[in-house]
């Protein structure tokens, strides 16, 4: 009997790993759908580009800051970097840290992979969700 309780244990805690990989792709995917609505409704119109330079509404700081940020490939270093972290934390056994800064990872590269920072963005991405699967 207590092998049974062992096995269903174990096929809950794997269940429950495989659930975690799979929230980590989908919060990549929900980014990524956010970020094309920011790409394609806020950055590339040309009527946004244009109230920016007749008048200066509140938002076009903003608007200006962001296109400089993934000029320089913010989202694509930020990814990156807490990809690495993650990988890092579960190497030193930091597991709930390297969890963490995995699914953060994901946050960003999903808006990276949208947001014309997709060279750092993807592998980050993988490294990321390698780190959630690993991370049981």
């Amino acid at each position: 009997m207590a092998t049974v309780e062992g096995g269903m244990r174990g096929g809950i805690a794997a269940l429950w790993g495989e659930a975690r990989t799979l929230g980590g792709v989908l919060l990549c995917a929900v980014c990524y759908g956010a970020g094309d609505l920011i790409r394609y409704q806020f950055v590339e119109p040309e009527a946004m580009g244009a109230a920016c330079e007749r008048g200066h509404p509140w938002w076009c700081p903003v608007r200006t800051g962001f296109i400089m940020f993934t000029e320089w490939n913010g989202f694509g270093w930020l990814a990156l970097a807490l990809a690495l972290g993650a990988a890092a934390s579960l190497v030193r056994g930091r597991v709930a840290v390297g969890r963490r800064l995995a699914v953060t990872a994901l946050f960003f590269g999903g808006f990276g992979m949208i947001l014309y920072n997709a060279s750092m963005s993807i592998p980050a991405g993988i490294i990321a969700l390698l780190c959630l699967s690993r991370a049981r």
